[in-house]
């Protein structure tokens, strides 16, 4: 049955290896019944997910779940991450300027500035300090209501939205209050932007997408939900995660600090070696489909398991071990083709300067706990750990 049991830290399952040697197009059973096939070599994610024989259209009734709350959550996503084209380029050319390179890199200074005012203010509380509560969860939240324009003392109440949706042990019912919550904060935000409209994402969208009626207000509430959920949940994972890789690979850690241009290769790294969205992407074949041999019929779902093609030692030699000199710039973390992830820019600017300036601030930095007291957060679509306690 998948989804598969992951409870050693930054291990993966040792099916999805297992699948990879013997049997890399793997058939499995998901909690409703059905048939679904899981990728787990480079090769055979790319190749599926540029196929459109494979659809991404969450509102399927075929489309593969792992848990019953993860169907009642499809059901009600409208954002163009569960369509197919043209609807989905369609809709996400409505945005993409918001997210050009240009424009991340023209945030950087204020992410640099956000991050030095989160480093005094830990430093000045002293030791021992959570780093998830105290960096994790801060800066992408301060990054996200900066960029979106949606009040700084809201992002609690958008992170229990997001982790709502995002668990796996919540009921459909739950999952789904969690979702339409997000979706109404979001409402009443456009709202109150369309009254006072400020220099932020949100109100260029409404000027340039709601008045010519290019988009509907509802369409832009369910994008708004999307963009803020995934901008605060996974970046702020990939912070404590990728601080405790660190400190538990010391080598590597001081690699990093004799080297600070290392950053970039790290953080590509970093990404490869945790990938933290641990189900996804997901398609369902519309006719049969022969991959590597196995025969996919219409109706099955796939799993293309991110975290397994970026441990695939065909591309990734001795995928296992971390490596911040490896070149991981072709790992497949915010996913292939057209569904790739829209704010990847936003991500890897924001691990650069959190990398850059936590290990020169706190250069003796360390866990104030064992490793196994370390709470990991397995039981969530988003690998991540809970908190962090650290010392310097």
């Amino acid at each position: 049955m998948f989804p598969f049991n992951r409870d050693k830290q930054f291990e993966l399952p040792q099916e999805y290896a297992l699948a990879r040697e013997q049997c890399p197009v793997a058939p499995v059973k998901l909690w409703n019944g059905q048939q679904a096939w899981l990728l787990t070599r480079y090769k055979h994610y790319c190749e599926v997910l540029l196929d459109d024989r494979f659809s991404g259209e969450f509102a399927r009734e075929d489309f593969p779940t792992v848990t019953e709350a993860r169907k009642a959550i499809d059901k009600l996503e409208r954002a163009f991450v569960g369509m197919d084209n043209p609807r989905h380029d369609h809709f996400r050319r409505m945005f993409t300027k918001e997210f050009t390179t240009k424009r991340m890199m023209a945030l950087k200074p204020k992410v640099e500035a956000l991050t030095d005012g989160l480093l005094d203010r830990m430093e000045d509380q002293g030791p021992p300090a959570d780093l998830v509560a105290a960096i994790g969860i801060e800066l992408p939240a301060l990054v996200m209501c900066d960029l979106f324009g949606s009040p700084y003392e809201d992002h609690t109440y958008i992170a229990k939205c997001a982790a709502g949706r995002h668990g796996l042990g919540q009921s459909p019912e739950q999952a789904a209050q969690s979702a339409r919550d997000l979706v109404e904060y979001c409402r009443q935000l456009i709202a109150e932007k369309e009254k006072n409209p400020a220099d932020d994402m949100l109100s260029r969208v409404i000027e340039d997408q709601i008045r010519p009626g290019h988009l509907t207000r509802e369409e832009l509430a369910d994008t708004c939900s999307m963009i803020l959920r995934a901008g605060h949940d996974t970046t702020t994972n990939m912070i404590g995660l990728g601080t405790l890789l660190l400190l538990e690979h010391p080598e590597e850690l001081e690699k990093l600090k004799a080297d600070p241009a290392l950053v970039h290769s790290a953080v590509e790294e970093l990404l490869r070696f945790l990938t933290p969205v641990q189900f996804a992407p997901r398609r369902v074949a519309l006719e049969d489909v022969e991959v590597d041999g196995s025969k996919i019929e219409a109706g099955d779902g796939i799993f293309a398991i991110s975290a397994s093609a970026n441990r695939d030692p065909e591309e990734f030699p001795d995928p296992d071990r971390f490596d911040i000199t490896r070149d991981a710039s072709h790992h497949v973390t915010f996913g292939y083709g057209i569904h790739r992830c829209l704010g990847q820019q936003l991500a890897r600017i924001e691990l650069h300067v959190v990398f850059e300036k936590l290990f020169k601030r706190f250069p003796n930095l360390r866990l104030a706990v064992p490793l196994d007291e370390v709470p990991f957060k397995y039981d969530s679509q988003i690998y991540g750990l809970y908190r962090l306690p650290v010392a310097w």
